[in-house]
């Protein structure tokens, strides 16, 4: 019997310096939930730490370097497996560094986010809240 591969995909919650605002990309031309807000994040490459991947993900599509990351949660779904971090402690000026797949980027209160937010979103925020760090969509 073969072993079983996963996409790992590392997404970052980015907090403004009050701690209630986040920064979400709006994706374009991926194929994928194209139109829907997202955190900052991407597939883990070959080699890489999650950690490193976190911040490689966040300085290549929004400009930033994270000073600070802590692990958030974990949310597997049918074929890959989510990793969430969050960080309040970065340097640098957002922008949105692939216009290719990225319409906008900005800043967004987290308890007024957009119906046009990722689903999974909400999962993680509730997590990142209550202290949790496990949500498993395959099994839903």
């Amino acid at each position: 019997m073969g072993r079983h591969e996963i996409v790992a995909v590392i997404h970052t919650l980015v907090w403004d310096n009050h701690g209630r605002n986040l920064l979400l990309l709006e994706r374009a031309n991926t194929g994928l939930m194209d139109g829907r807000l997202t955190l900052p994040g991407g597939h883990l490459q070959v080699g890489e730490t999650l950690v490193y991947a976190a911040a490689r993900e966040v300085r290549e599509e929004v400009g930033i370097e994270l000073e600070q990351l802590s692990p958030c949660c974990v949310l597997p779904y049918a074929g890959g497996v989510n990793f969430v971090f969050s960080s309040t402690k970065w340097q640098g000026s957002v922008r949105n560094v692939e216009p290719e797949f990225c319409a906008r980027v900005g800043w967004f209160d987290r308890n007024q986010l957009p119906e046009s937010t990722v689903p999974w979103l909400a999962k993680a925020l509730e997590l990142h809240d209550t202290g949790g760090w496990f949500y498993d969509f395959s099994e839903r």
